[in-house]
């Protein structure tokens, strides 16, 4: 059976951690290894990159002591005979990160510096791997992660390049997630939370049986449990609910993972590395059989209204089509959209360009703007046939003053917009109205 896992930050953030990660990785017979930075490196490795457009050396080479210490540490409580081989490679991180920093250039030599949290990580875990007995072999993902002028990966290549690369599906193949090679030929990648999204396409490429995702929290909840109380992990969901949870919050699965796993039906397990045997959270294509059911609850913050208010929407067509290519021109994704006659609502959650976008739209109407907003999706089988249900959500909120609502695009989602400041009372009220008690 071949399986990819992937591993976060914390699941690799210390000797022990990864001696744990080294007996998961052996006892699921992972093909393909997916491996994170250190807990704690790409923070610091985003530092030295500002540190470095600002000329700093100084500091940065007190952020390199740190994380020398950091990764001499982990390797001296992880290995013996490669110990000599482990701290060569971590200079040479150090010298590259060095070399990207004096000589910089903005977004080239950012990306360089970032990617040796990773590449080194990977690069000690493989070593270990190989001290303690398994036959291991070290891929870089650049090789064979590549992307596009539009920022996509080339999925065919990936497919050709890495299924040659492990032929030998008797050996343990250890990598890297987040980083890739862009359409220039440069070291790039695919953003914080991009680690999830290369494990799903690793396993759509290579017919994976099934991919599995490891934190350090015992699979999904139903709601967040850093804002609310009596939370508990969803034992089982459909791709569709999982997707919206991702999009909307869900912190433990970055949102682009489910599509590639969905579209080739490969079950996707979020698991604990610190409780290898908890059961987690199996996400599939099954579906609950209980119709009406509410499944769990997440929230978006940094969200941004804008409003258009125009007479010429009243009788209009192409109205909502000359507003949509404005979004489109600046590459900035809508969340909920809601309409009346004389004028329409939306959201986003970049508002990189938002005065750009404001701009154009002013040529269609009066635009108003409001920030400090959050997005509250409730998911679950939420068919249309069933009365009651968005009456029992708003019910729950009854306290709490909503600005849109979003409801009808989809049998697992009702979603709702608030204040920011009301978002933590909203998650308790539903999470104390919807969900039965385990």
């Amino acid at each position: 059976m071949i399986k990819v896992l992937k591993f976060g930050g914390t699941s690799v953030g210390s000797a022990e951690n990864m001696k744990r990660v080294a007996e998961i990785v052996r006892r699921e017979q992972a093909t393909v290894t997916v491996l994170s930075a250190m807990s704690g490196t790409t923070d610091a490795l985003v530092k030295i990159s500002r540190l470095a457009a600002e000329k700093n050396l100084t500091e940065i080479e007190e952020v390199i002591d740190m994380l020398r210490d950091k990764y001499t540490n982990c390797i001296e409580g992880l290995l013996v005979a490669h110990r000599g081989k482990a701290l060569e490679r971590m200079e040479l991180s150090w010298a590259t990160i060095r070399n990207a920093a004096t000589f910089f250039h903005p977004n080239t030599s950012e990306r360089t510096i970032i990617s040796q949290g990773e590449l080194l990580t990977s690069a000690i875990f493989t070593l270990y791997m190989i001290e303690s007995g398994s036959e291991a072999v070290y891929l870089t993902a650049p090789d064979f992660m590549v992307t596009d002028a539009d920022k996509k990966v080339d999925t065919q290549l990936l497919r050709e390049k890495l299924t040659a690369l492990i032929a030998d599906k008797s050996k343990f193949y250890i990598t890297q997630g987040f980083i890739c090679t862009n359409c220039k030929g440069e070291i790039d990648n695919l953003g914080r939370g991009g680690s999830d999204y290369s494990a799903a396409l690793m396993g759509a490429a290579i017919n994976a049986a099934e991919v599995q995702i490891w934190t350090d929290i015992d699979g999904m909840h139903n709601n967040d449990p850093r804002y609310v109380d009596h939370t508990f992990p969803i034992r089982t969901m459909s791709f569709s609910e999982a997707a919206e949870l991702a999009y909307f919050g869900a912190k433990i699965l970055h949102p682009s993972t489910i599509q590639p796993c969905q579209d080739q039906n490969i079950p996707v397990l979020l698991k604990n590395t610190m409780d290898p045997e908890a059961p987690g959270t199996t996400i599939s294509n099954n579906e609950d059989a209980n119709a009406g059911s509410f499944h769990a609850v997440a929230a978006k913050d940094n969200i941004t209204v804008i409003r258009i208010y125009s007479a010429r929407m009243l009788m209009a067509y192409g109205f909502l089509r000359k507003v949509f290519e404005v979004f489109e021109q600046y590459r900035t994704p809508i969340d909920m959209i809601t309409t009346s006659e004389v004028a329409v609502s939306l959201t986003i959650d970049n508002d990189e360009n938002l005065d750009k976008i404001v701009e154009e739209l002013s040529s269609l109407g009066k635009i108003e703007i409001e920030r400090d907003n959050s997005i509250v999706c409730v998911v679950g089988r939420l068919e249309h046939s069933v009365t009651g249900l968005a009456a029992r959500v708003l019910d729950s909120i009854r306290q709490i003053p909503l600005k849109m609502i979003s409801y009808g695009a989809s049998h697992h989602s009702i979603t709702m917009l608030i204040n920011t400041k009301d978002k933590k009372q909203t998650l308790q009220y539903l999470n104390d109205y919807l969900f039965d008690k385990h």
